[in-house]
């Protein structure tokens, strides 16, 4: 049997590098394996995550653009507003404007009429005293 003896010896030491070679990627495979694990439960984790910073940036970007729609009729409301103070605000100066002329021409013809008396009725030139005679007179307390 010497023939077959060294193939034998030769097959059991290729069959104990095989088992032992087998046993490595065993151990390789479960380590692996554990580390597929592990990113499995990260990546949930991170997906979880990402979920909640998504809805939160959502409700985030809900609330912006209401705040933008408020904010965009509250400068149309106040931008009509300003305009339509603007253009009061020019008809209160064109009527002051007229009066004052009207009031310029007035005392030119009463200074006309009577130059002596022009001081006294000069526009403009009324005081509190004068103001205050020509309202009527308080009557008794009740």
């Amino acid at each position: 049997m010497p023939l077959f003896g060294g193939r034998a010896s030769m097959l059991e030491v290729q069959n104990q590098a095989l088992i032992k070679t087998a046993k490595e990627r065993a151990q390789r495979i479960e380590e692996l394996e554990c580390e597929l694990q592990t990113l499995r439960e990260t990546v949930q984790t991170l997906r979880q995550t990402v979920e909640h910073q998504t809805d939160k940036l959502r409700r985030e970007l809900q609330q912006a653009r209401s705040e933008i729609e408020r904010l965009t009729l509250e400068r149309d409301f106040y931008s009509k507003r300003a305009l339509a103070l603007e253009q009061h605000n020019r008809e209160v100066t064109e009527a002051a404007t007229k009066y004052s002329l009207w009031g310029q021409r007035l005392e030119r013809e009463l200074a006309k009429i009577d130059p002596d008396g022009a001081r006294a009725r000069q526009f403009g030139a009324w005081s509190a005293s004068q103001v205050s005679a020509l309202e009527p007179p308080l009557r008794g307390a009740a």
